[in-house]
């Protein structure tokens, strides 16, 4: 038996500690290199979505490769994303060079939560674990700022080489943590795709995908928002990351240890409803203290859709359910993002971020939607 050097439960920390800096610094790198090299918000929202998609292939090689590879070499393989993603950010302004970068990156993440997950799930208290590792994630996530403001006194890529370094640091911990290197054998498939009759599914399908499209939209264009419109100085512009993972962080905890929750789709009627108000009034805020606050709030409000309407997925949550939901929601971190940064080319920032607000209705609509079905379950039960 192979010795672990490193508990994987601690390596699950680290790994997603570097994970969350790497995944954070998307607006404010993406800042960077648009004032190094000119290129527009189009090609900045191509350049998201390219990240986007690397995420979306990771969930497909990780279940696909492990049975030819083995895990070890799997993840050892999509992980080192991060590091040759962010080392040909910082040598190359090539927009070939550019886009595979990011593509490359995306990799790296979506292979690292999943990878992250599984060592995590191999402890005892397994509940806790998880929240532990997500709980490094954000943490990562708001260094990550301050981490680029270091670092960028030195030279304007000296950052992007630091996130590079993460990548190195992350793919050793992975190394340490005693994957197995047998081929996976192949598991026999679940025949039952009755989940694909169900109404319930879809709109918890549609409400991820609207989710994925608002939070990777706000997340990848916010800094460069606030910069290039004046609201915020270009110090707190990027400091605007910090805000909204140190709103997000919070909001997690709140909906896992303190907030009662008797109906799901009722609470994420509730967030989603809030995530409106609080994302039309920060596009609507002319001053930084006053969109400073509604940024924190939106993140407070975002912070727990994800996984609870995941957590509603319920009985259809089969491999094969999560093999369809994921994927499928995952495109509107690729749309929406090109999007925002096609508009933003053509009628300004402001106007490619007010498009947004589409998605987060979006949000609101299928998450009344599932209270609607709750209720009429609720009638039929009776």
């Amino acid at each position: 038996m192979q010795k672990q050097t490193i508990q994987p439960d601690i390596c699950a920390r680290g790994t997603m500690f570097f994970s969350g800096a790497c995944v954070a610094s998307g607006g404010v790198l993406l800042t960077i290199l648009q004032e190094r090299y000119g290129f527009d918000y189009q090609w900045g929202g191509t350049l998201l979505a390219a990240l986007s998609v690397g995420n979306l292939i990771s969930a497909f090689l990780t279940g696909m490769l492990p049975t030819f590879l083995g895990d070890k070499c799997t993840v050892l393989l999509l992980s080192a994303g991060y590091m040759f993603g962010f080392g040909l950010m910082a040598v190359s302004g090539n927009p070939l060079w550019l886009l595979t970068a990011f593509f490359l990156a995306g990799i790296g993440k979506g292979s690292t939560l999943n990878a992250s997950n599984v060592l995590a799930g191999k402890s005892k208290d397994r509940t806790r674990s998880l929240n532990l590792i997500h709980a490094a994630y954000a943490v990562g996530a708001l260094l990550s700022p301050v981490f680029i403001a270091m670092l960028s006194q030195i030279s304007w890529n000296a950052s992007i080489f630091g996130f590079a370094v993460c990548g190195v640091l992350l793919w050793l911990l992975f190394s340490r943590a005693g994957l197995s290197t047998a081929r996976r054998a192949s598991e026999q498939t679940n025949r039952d795709w009755r989940f694909l009759r169900s109404m319930h599914f879809w709109i918890l399908t549609a409400l991820i995908f609207f989710q994925n499209c608002t939070e990777i939209s706000v997340t990848g264009w916010m800094v460069t928002y606030f910069k290039d419109t004046g609201i915020l100085s270009p110090f707190w512009s990027q400091s605007t990351i910090t805000v909204i993972w140190l709103a997000t962080l919070i909001g997690r905890l709140l909906v896992a240890f303190v907030l009662p929750i008797r109906s799901r789709p009722r609470i994420l009627a509730i967030m989603s409803i809030c995530c409106l108000i609080t994302y039309v009034g920060l596009m609507n805020a002319h001053n930084s203290a006053a969109a400073l606050v509604l940024l924190a709030l939106f993140g407070l409000s975002i912070a727990g859709i994800n996984p609870t309407a995941v957590a509603c997925v319920g009985s259809a949550m089969s491999a094969r359910a999560m093999g369809i939901l994921l994927p499928t929601a995952g495109i509107g971190a690729i749309v929406m993002p090109y999007i925002t940064g096609a508009v933003g080319a053509r009628l300004g920032i402001s106007a490619g971020m007010m498009a947004i607000t589409v998605a987060v209705a979006g949000m609101v609509v299928s998450a009344l939607l599932l209270v609607r079905l709750e209720q009429r379950s609720s009638r039929n039960d009776t």
